[in-house]
């Protein structure tokens, strides 16, 4: 059996969804995903910006699912995050520590970030009172 992959990009907002969310697709078998079905289901949900393959670990948690993908969302606009872009990519890089390089995870917050500010050009960055990054 091939690689499952990892879809990384921007939940669609419209019918369903109300709020502005990183959106992390988990492949969970590949025949229902990689179909035309599967990936007009994908596109529905979120754009995608980058992609890449499951680790061996993470492989092993989709099998017990029964959907065809698993979605993470992280929402932009409440609590830890509060409309901080940077504070998403952050916690979306924590949460990869542990099964993605170090500069994958620069490439996909990089693409992540690139693809924001095409469709957000007026943002900026929310002010913050203090910040510590322990590395």
């Amino acid at each position: 059996m091939g690689k499952l992959k990892v879809y990384y990009g921007w939940a669609r907002i419209g019918g369903v969804r109300k709020k502005r969310a990183l959106s992390v697709m988990f492949e969970n078998e590949m025949l229902g995903c990689r179909s035309e079905r599967g990936q007009r289901c994908l596109r529905t949900i979120q754009d995608t910006v980058f992609e890449r393959y499951q680790t061996d670990e993470e492989m092993s948690d989709g099998k017990r699912q029964n959907r065809i993908f698993t979605e993470y969302s992280l929402f932009l606009d409440e609590k830890p995050i509060n409309g901080s872009l940077e504070r998403c990519l952050l916690i979306n890089r924590e949460a990869d520590r542990n099964n993605v390089s170090k500069a994958m995870r620069e490439r996909i917050s990089d693409a992540l970030r690139k693809s924001f500010m095409l469709s957000n050009p007026g943002y900026k960055e929310p002010c913050k009172q203090l910040s510590l990054n322990f590395e």
